[in-house]
Formats: structure tokens, C-alpha cells, sequence
């Protein structure tokens, strides 16, 4: 009996945190304007309590993926991002209104970018379906409070919601219905998109030998999307039934190479030793030069990225992304007319990489171009519209523009898509300012301003 009375005082304590936190009752079904503010709120508490990677590579790589599949979905609901936290669990997971979070570890564990992109496209399902207000809609006020717990605590952490919600786990997991519904649609997503839909089977396939063989340390993302032999074989007959292929075509898989720049974030040093290591046993491969020269980078080592790069070019030059790595070296060695003749080459085969034009906006801006990285910005921009250092870079090159109108405006965009809306709205308030009391330009701004206070 005190053990029940316990549990249920722990259930009311945390009904109180997660309505104060959600600003939103629990007695009805969200409407998608609740939605997209919990997701706000949601990346807002994220980012005070988890260090998410903003490394271009990384974060770009994951919203890659994430923007390819949401062209396949085609209609969309929500504003979705994309994230990456720095966590060595293998999970990923959505909230109500469009955010997904992908962990590291996950990132290093899965194969293929094809196993990546299915977690993402069966993440989308989820959010776009809305099965999360499904969920509240059918559920009464415990087991609400309960599957909150669940989805909120890779965010929050399992000390602010452990206890009733892991309890109820079982209890609280999609339903079957939900998970074959994000099972078929997401497979037929991720063919649509270009990857390979038998990833998806081979993914699962090896997340249930890993329940299997350690079911008390099962991975996080099982907590909320458990897994069976029947739902995995379901899936594959919904592969050959819809007649979904592997792409005939298909370039060079970056999740190699992603992988590594996450890990050289953990144990640089460790990693700059093993790359040596490699390079010495096979010191005429393009490949182990370009991955050390990559590691000396990512430590600062300027000067000898620049020569194993260099070798590497001298063995293949058509190893993938090594004229933008090239690139990026001579910036900071300030070889800068080499510089230019190696972003020259890497966008001269892929025009739209975005991670090429944020170093060649660098590089102009150490020249002191200003004009030329402003518009090589605004391209970036484009192509990545949901980065904020994409913006942060523009204001800070207006601004050396003497442009303080553009400049105050691109930096409140930056803030914007940080979540931190106070700092964005004073930005735009600046911004405002340089205009006529008159100018249009000056009332799109204003109206901005009230969008925002209206958002909460």
C-alpha cells in the first residue's frame, strides 16, 4: 500500500513537471499549433541540458539525409529539423511538431547511410502520421504522463523523468498498428529518396540480435519502437509486395567518413595514432593519407594535413571531398590562390555542396572580400536554409559591409533557428531601426516581430 501511494505521489509530481513544461493541458488531443510549440520547447530544454554537434559535416550530413526523404513524403505537416546530439547510446527520436534527434552513437553503430536514413524516414512517419496525438487522444491522464516520460527523457535526461514513466514502458509503446504504418510507409519513403529499402530490414535485424543477446542493456531506441521477428518479417514481405529495389545507381556513401569526424571529436589523439599507424602499413594509399590528413586537420595540425593531402592527391585525385579538405588546409595556411583552385575543382563536380561554399566564403572573408563572401553565403543559405551558422555568417559579413540593417537581420534569423527567440527578436528590433519609419522594408521586419510574440 505505501509502496502504491509512492508511486502515485511520484506520478502526480511529474504530471505538475510535465504540464509546467509543456505549457499545454493534458485533457485533449494536441492540435498541430501545440505540436510545433512543444517541439520548440522541447530543442530549447535540449540544448540547455545536451551538446549537440554543429560541426558542418555532421549536422549537414543528417539534414541531408532527413530534407531527401521529406521530398519523397512530399506533403508535409511541420517545420521539421534535424539534430545531432552528442551521445554515445544508439537512439534517435521524434517529438510532436517536427524535431528529430539522432545520437552519435547511433551514428557510429549503423552501416550504411541507407540504415541511417530509414531510422530518420521512420522517425518522419511518426511525426507526420501524427501518431503522438493519437496517443494522447486515447490515452487517459496517467498513461499520458507516463509516454511523455518515455519520449522526453532522451532529452531531459532519466533523473527528471525516471521512475513512473520506464515503468510503464511496455504499456506505452507505439502501437502495433503505428509501427507497421511507419514501417511500410517509411521503406517506400526511403526507396523514393534513392536509398536502399532492405536497409531498414538489416538495420532491425541487427537491433534485435542485440536485444536478444543483451536484454537488460537493450538499446534506447527499443524503449519506444520494440521490435519482433514478426514486425521485422512483415516488413520485408512489404518490400518485395511493393516491389521496392536497391538504387541501380548510387555514389560514394559519406558515413565512413562522418563517423570519423565524430570520433575524432571524442579521442583525437587516439585516432591521429591509428591513422598513422594505417598510413604506414600502406603508405602508397590515397585513402589512409586522406584519413590522417582529415585527423591532422581536425586537430589543427595545418601543415601536416596539408602534405598528407597532398599525397593523397598525387595517388587519386578523385577521392571524394579531398579538393574541399585540400581547401580548407591552404585557408589556414594561407595559400589562398591554392585555395581557390581546389573549391574551384570540388564545385566544379558538385555545385551544391554547401560545406564547399561555407570555406570559400571563409576564404574570401580572410581576403577581405566582403561582397564576394556575402553572395557566396546567401548561396549557402539556400542550399542549407535550416543551419544557423548559414545565417550567422551572412550577418557577420554585412556587417563588415557596414550594412548593420542586413547584418542585425541575418544574425536574428541565426538566433530564430537556435530557438533562442529573445536574442532574435532584439536582433530584429536593431535591424528595424536602420530603416525609414516608412520603409516596407522596415514593416516586413516589425511583422516579423509580432509573428513571434504571437508564437510564445
Amino acid at each position: 500500500m505505501r509502496r502504491a501511494l509512492h508511486c502515485c505521489a511520484v506520478v502526480m509530481l511529474l504530471a505538475c513537471c510535465v504540464t509546467t513544461f509543456l505549457r499545454v493541458p493534458l485533457a485533449h488531443a494536441l492540435s498541430q499549433e501545440e505540436e510545433i510549440r512543444i517541439s520548440r520547447q522541447l530543442r530549447q530544454e535540449a540544448r540547455r541540458r545536451h551538446k549537440f554537434i554543429d560541426d558542418p559535416e555532421v549536422a549537414l550530413y543528417v539534414d541531408r539525409i532527413g530534407r531527401r526523404i521529406l521530398e519523397a513524403v512530399g506533403n508535409t505537416r511541420y517545420p521539421y529539423r534535424f539534430f545531432v546530439i552528442e551521445d554515445s547510446s544508439m537512439n534517435a527520436f521524434a517529438v510532436p511538431g517536427g524535431s528529430i534527434f539522432v545520437h552519435s552513437g547511433l551514428i557510429r553503430r549503423v552501416a550504411t547511410s541507407d540504415e541511417l536514413a530509414s531510422v530518420v524516414a521512420h522517425e518522419i512517419v511518426h511525426v507526420n502520421a501524427r501518431h503522438f496525438a493519437t496517443l494522447l487522444d486515447n490515452t487517459d491522464t496517467t498513461m499520458i504522463i507516463g509516454m511523455l516520460g518515455v519520449f522526453l527523457a532522451p532529452v531531459l535526461g532519466p533523473a527528471a523523468l525516471a521512475g513512473p514513466a520506464v515503468a510503464m514502458t511496455q504499456q506505452l509503446e507505439f502501437s502495433r498498428q503505428m509501427e507497421e504504418q511507419a514501417d511500410n510507409l517509411g521503406v517506400g519513403y526511403l526507396a523514393r529518396a534513392g536509398y536502399d529499402p532492405d536497409a531498414a530490414v538489416t538495420f532491425m535485424k541487427r537491433m534485435y540480435r542485440e536485444r536478444i543477446l543483451n536484454p537488460v542493456g537493450r538499446p534506447s531506441y527499443l524503449l519506444t519502437h520494440p521490435l519482433s521477428q514478426k514486425r521485422i518479417a512483415n516488413l520485408n514481405a512489404s518490400i518485395r509486395a511493393l516491389g521496392l529495389t536497391r538504387p541501380r545507381y548510387r555514389g560514394a556513401d559519406d558515413i565512413e567518413r562522418v563517423k570519423l569526424l565524430i570520433e575524432l571529436r571524442k579521442r583525437p589523439e587516439e585516432v591521429v595514432e591509428r591513422l598513422r599507424k594505417a598510413h604506414e602499413r600502406r603508405p602508397e594509399a590515397a585513402e589512409s593519407a586522406h584519413a590522417l590528413g582529415i585527423a591532422y586537420a581536425a586537430t589543427g595540425r595545418w601543415i601536416r594535413a596539408r602534405e598528407m593531402l597532398e599525397r593523397a592527391a598525387r595517388s587519386n585525385p578523385a577521392v571524394p571531398y579531398l579538393d574541399r579538405d585540400l581547401g580548407r588546409v591552404y585557408v589556414h595556411t594561407e595559400e589562398f590562390a591554392k585555395a581557390h583552385a581546389a573549391f574551384g575543382r570540388m564545385l566544379a563536380r558538385e555545385p551544391d555542396d554547401p560545406v564547399t561554399h561555407l570555406y570559400k566564403g571563409q576564404l574570401l572573408e580572410k581576403e577581405s572580400r566582403f561582397r564576394q563572401a556575402t553572395r557566396t553565403y546567401l548561396r549557402l543559405r539556400q542550399l542549407a536554409p535550416f543551419w544557423p551558422e548559414a545565417a550567422r555568417r551572412l550577418g557577420y559579413a554585412y556587417r563588415k559591409l557596414n550594412q548593420p540593417g542586413k547584418a542585425h537581420y541575418y544574425l536574428a534569423q541565426s538566433y530564430l533557428l537556435r530557438d533562442e527567440t529573445g536574442k532574435a527578436v532584439d536582433s530584429l528590433g536593431r535591424a528595424a531601426q536602420q530603416y525609414p519609419p516608412d520603409s516596407p522594408r522596415r514593416q516586413v521586419i516589425l511583422d516579423e516581430i509580432a509573428a513571434i510574440r504571437a508564437g510564445g
